[in-house]
């Protein structure tokens, strides 16, 4: 009777063979995660022309920053950076010798291409959903703006609140190297806030202005809540003249 034979084994890989493989598997991973984030970036940049279009024919501007989608920008980065990381690496075996039971080179292509599917929806949501606003602050009002339009306008007489303070804080609450932090943030109804000063290099330019404005604010009896260590004044005003100085101690005062 004829008797079933035993299926050959594989031949073991060479370690050059397997160290070629590990080597390619890493390769593609950090290759596709990095086209992924410079993918996202140069989408982001791309779409944000027509706001820098719009913010280019403003004659009189007091601070421009911008509030980023972060809870859409957490799931870009997450499809972005996972996949590739996780799964190219488990079919190459780079954690181990040989790849998963069952990985055949066709199936670890397989993987590639998948991830990298995944990797351009990761593009995909970054560009629909977490394209960021640029606020612009004027000596007239704030407005928000998205794909070049304006998604949300405010005038300096429609304040609810004031915010201003010069603490000290940890680097990663917000403070800069030397572990303060300073903020005069005014907000309206809708709950948005202009914040007007996040940049320390452009105090010398700001505070004059900011001056003006809070003038205005103060002539309308909006709410204030500030706050302001002499320690970090002292900081601050560093690089100020001494008008300047005086000026920014006065901004924090109710």
């Amino acid at each position: 009777m004829a008797t079933d034979a035993p299926a050959p084994r594989p031949l073991p890989e060479s370690i050059q063979t397997t160290l070629g493989r590990k080597a390619l598997g890493l390769a593609l991973a950090f290759s596709l995660t990095l086209l992924g984030l410079l993918g996202l970036q140069a989408v982001q940049t791309l779409l944000d022309r027509p706001n820098e279009a719009v913010v280019a024919t403003i004659p009189d501007v007091l601070a421009i920053w911008r509030e980023e989608e972060s809870s859409a920008l957490f799931w870009a980065f997450l499809l972005i950076i996972m996949p590739p990381l996780v799964l190219i690496p488990n079919a190459f075996g780079v954690r181990h010798r040989p790849p998963a039971p069952g990985v055949s080179a066709r199936t670890r292509w397989a993987i590639v291409a998948l991830s990298a599917l995944i990797v351009a929806a990761g593009v995909g949501v970054g560009a629909v959903f977490g394209r960021a606003e640029v606020a612009v602050a004027t000596p007239v009002g704030v407005s928000w703006l998205k794909d070049g339009k304006v998604r949300e306008y405010w005038s300096w007489g429609a304040a609810t609140t004031i915010a201003a303070a010069c603490v000290q804080r940890d680097a990663s609450d917000g403070g800069d190297k030397a572990g303060f932090a300073l903020n005069y943030d005014v907000t309206f109804p809708t709950g948005r806030e202009a914040r007007l000063v996040r940049a320390p290099d452009k105090l010398a330019d700001q505070v004059p202005r900011l001056a003006v404005l809070d003038q205005r604010l103060r002539a309308t009896g909006v709410p204030r809540f500030t706050s302001a260590e002499p320690a970090c004044l002292e900081h601050y005003g560093r690089e100020l003249a001494p008008a300047e100085r005086a000026t920014l101690g006065a901004l924090l005062t109710r």
